[in-house]
Formats: C-alpha cells, sequence, structure tokens
C-alpha cells in the first residue's frame, strides 16, 4: 500500500506534530549547519514539518512537494501564523530545476530519493552547508505497534523496500565523510475518538471488513484519555544520515566531477536506447 496524501492524513499528521518530538528530536544536528541568514531546502516536503519548526530561525525555506493538497495546508498554516519565508513548490524532486540552498533535508521522501546515487550527488551539490537525510530502520512497520496487530489477525506486516542500507552503500561509495546514527522518539496521534483510531489504522493498512472489531479492541487496549479524546502512542526509530560541507572545496570538486560522469552516462544510456529502437524498427 503506497503513500498518497489525504484530507485525513493531513489533519492527522499536523495534529500529531504538535505535541511530538518530530522534527525536534534532529534540531541539535540542524543547529551546527544553520543560522539567521541560512536557505534551506526541504524535499518531498509533505505539509513541511521541517519548513514549520525552522521558520523563525532561518531566512528562508524552500518547501518542495508534488503534492497540492499537501502544500496548500502549509500555506494555509503559513498564512494564519503570519510565516512570510516558507517558498511552496509543486515539484517532484527529479523534475525541479534546481537551486543551492545553505542545508538540504530530505525526511521520510522515499527510495528514489534517499536510496538513489543520482538523487544524492544532486543533494550535494546544492548544498552549501551540509545534507541530513531522516530514513526508516529495518523493514518492519511498527507504528502504533502495528507488528502486534498483524500477529493478532495471524498475517505478515507489509515490509518497506531497504532504504537504509542503499543509502549508506551509495556515500560510502561516492566518497562523503557522513555521519549516521539511530534516533527513538514518540511520534503519537491525538484522538478525538476510538472511531477516529480505527480510520487512523485502516487509513495507513488494508484491512478486511471482518478484522475491523479486532482493529477496534487493538485501538482501545492501546490509547490513554486524555481532556481532548485520546492519545494512541508510537515510538518511532529512524536512521540518520548527515554531513556537512564548510570548508570542503575539495568536496564540492569532487562531487561535480561525479555530477558529469552520471550526466555523461545517461547522455549515452538515451544514444544507446536510440540505437537499438532504430535497429528493431
Amino acid at each position: 500500500m503506497s503513500f498518497s496524501w489525504s484530507e485525513e492524513k493531513i489533519r492527522w499528521f499536523t495534529r500529531a506534530l504538535e505535541i511530538s518530538e518530530y522534527p525536534w528530536v534532529f534540531m541539535p544536528i540542524l543547529e551546527t549547519m544553520l543560522d539567521r541568514e541560512s536557505t534551506v531546502l526541504e524535499i518531498a516536503a509533505g505539509v513541511g514539518p521541517f519548513a514549520r519548526m525552522l521558520a523563525d530561525k532561518v531566512r528562508g525555506i524552500t518547501a518542495l512537494e508534488p503534492c497540492n493538497l499537501a502544500l496548500s495546508d502549509l500555506r494555509r498554516t503559513s498564512l494564519e501564523k503570519g510565516i512570510h519565508n516558507i517558498s511552496c513548490v509543486e515539484s517532484t524532486w527529479e523534475d525541479w530545476p534546481g537551486e543551492i540552498h545553505d542545508v538540504v533535508i530530505a525526511s521520510y521522501a522515499g527510495r528514489s530519493i534517499t536510496g538513489s546515487r543520482e538523487s544524492l550527488i544532486r543533494m550535494n551539490a546544492l548544498a552549501r552547508r551540509g545534507v541530513i537525510l531522516v530514513t526508516p530502520v529495518g523493514r518492519e512497520r511498527k507504528n502504533f505497534g502495528i507488528d502486534s496487530l498483524y500477529a493478532r489477525l495471524r498475517r505478515e506486516p507489509p515490509l518497506r523496500t531497504r532504504c537504509p542500507q542503499d543509502t549508506k552503500a551509495i556515500l560510502e561509495n561516492l566518497g562523503i565523510p557522513f555521519k549516521s546514527a539511530e534516533y527513538t522518539y514518540e511520534f503519537g496521534q491525538p484522538l478525538e475518538s476510538i472511531d477516529e483510531g480505527v480510520q487512523l489504522i485502516s487509513g495507513y493498512h488494508e484491512f478486511a471488513p471482518c478484522e475491523l472489531e479486532i482493529i477496534r479492541d487493538f485501538v482501545q487496549e492501546r490509547v490513554t484519555e486524555t481532556d481532548n479524546g485520546y492519545y494512541l502512542p508510537s515510538s518511532r526509530t529512524s536512521q540518520v544520515f548527515y554531513w556537512h560541507k564548510a570548508g570542503s572545496g575539495e568536496q564540492s570538486s569532487s562531487v561535480l566531477s561525479h555530477i558529469k560522469i552520471e550526466a555523461s552516462r545517461k547522455q549515452n544510456l538515451k544514444q544507446i536506447n536510440r540505437i537499438h529502437i532504430r535497429t528493431i524498427v
């Protein structure tokens, strides 16, 4: 089940952000890269969790996101809070022409972005000071303790594609001097009702109608009651890759060389494909 934004998911996510440790848990890293005059690029920003957090701390932020629905929420929230330094760009990372920023951030952006050699080369080239990537750890989906729910249903939980391993191998191959760490933090969900909890779990996973009562029991057992409804706890662990570029002119030169090589390789492949097509015809 691939992820896509909906009005419900945006509402859930933004409510969770209000009380979550995400993305604040990564501020100690970002503080070593940023100052008041910095510019930030958030790739596959969604509703812009990093943009919201950093808006009053930097000069400007570009939130790059292909989903207009998610960007509309970020625009509306920015307007309501009087934030004027977030530029919302509706585009995929692949189609965006690119612009240099001080810091580039890609958090849960997908394997095609954080697990792609060409993408990582491009991110590095567009960052003056540093890059931070946040990815899942392992392939199991464990948000909200979902693995225990699947055990009750006697089903195997869905698995993610292997992204962290790809990222690490590519960065090592490129010779980028990165650091990595695992961060575990609370990222639970405020709920108005148990019914909403069932809708939340069902919104991210595929269940048969006959399984909904089991899901209801699961939610009811895990939530804690609050003044405004309920809270469904969730501990998330993320893998973080980051590196600084200040003063690394040699690294920039190396990366530009990689870009030229990759561009040449892609052009050669296009020529080979054209030749192959002509031969078949």
